[in-house]
């Protein structure tokens, strides 16, 4: 059967039909799509800030099916393709970063109402977020244990945990090539198409770095150094994180084209 007839269903419950039978609002289940915004009454700004939150989930969730791509090309040596899946994960991030401007817009006085309507929800909560987090290489276990991780949160994060992550499969290709020079590589005199792959991965490293300082500012911005809801840190903690990246060594290696 053409990939463009498999059978699909256009609304939860309904028949399996074609694709190519398929409205533009049924292939992307748009009537579904827009329910999902539920009001919160004394807050005008809850579409919004739903919404967004909402969008930034659907970009993880895109992201995280790139990067698994990129680890499978990287454990099949396929290294273009590679590069492929992490320039989409680095343009997803631009879009990220961008979309904290919008986010941004919401005042304090209007997030005062709205805030007063979350209870103990905070974003620090997100288990998509960990996944990305952990599929790079950096995995913390003590996020499995937190007390509102649901029982499919767990299990994800836990299968995350235990399989190879993107820096691990960049380890093995090393290995397989010799474990070559990585200043030189990066100074452009050996492995050329080996220094096109850690590029792409610096850019996925700066992209993220990118977001979490983006993050930082938009939630100073908003709600100045008060602890976040749900009683999380707030500003301090995400500052705290700006640091981080998930592949050090290459950062380091780009210092030593110096010495070399």
């Amino acid at each position: 059967m053409p990939v463009h007839s498999a059978p699909i269903r256009s609304e939860p419950g309904g028949p399996a039909r074609p694709i190519a039978d398929l409205s533009y609002n049924e292939l992307n289940q748009i009537d579904l799509l827009l329910t999902l915004q539920q009001p919160i009454p004394g807050a005008p700004d809850a579409l919004f800030f739903v919404a967004a939150h909402q969008i930034t989930e659907l970009w993880f969730k895109v992201i995280l099916h790139e990067l698994d791509g990129a680890r499978r090309a990287m454990d099949a040596d396929a290294l273009p393709e590679a590069r492929r899946r992490l320039a989409r994960v680095a343009r997803g991030e631009e879009v990220l970063v961008c979309h904290l401007r919008a986010v941004g817009t919401i005042t304090p006085g209007d997030f005062a109402l709205l805030r007063a309507q979350l209870g103990t929800s905070s974003a620090y909560e997100s288990a998509q977020f960990r996944e990305i987090e952990f599929v790079s290489g950096r995995k913390d276990a003590r996020f499995l244990e937190g007390p509102r991780v649901t029982g499919a949160e767990r299990a994800r994060l836990a299968a995350r945990l235990s399989e190879p992550s993107l820096a691990d499969a960049f380890e093995a290709l090393l290995d397989r090539r010799g474990r070559p020079d990585l200043a030189r590589v990066l100074a452009g005199d050996a492995d050329p198409e080996l220094g096109a792959l850690i590029e792409a991965l610096i850019e996925h490293d700066e992209g993220f770095a990118r977001w979490r300082h983006g993050h930082a500012l938009m939630t100073e911005r908003i709600i100045g150094y008060r602890a976040g809801t749900g009683g999380t840190g707030g500003v301090d903690y995400l500052r705290s994180t700006v640091g981080e990246r998930f592949f050090p060594q290459l950062w380091a290696a780009r210092s030593a084209v110096y010495d070399s």
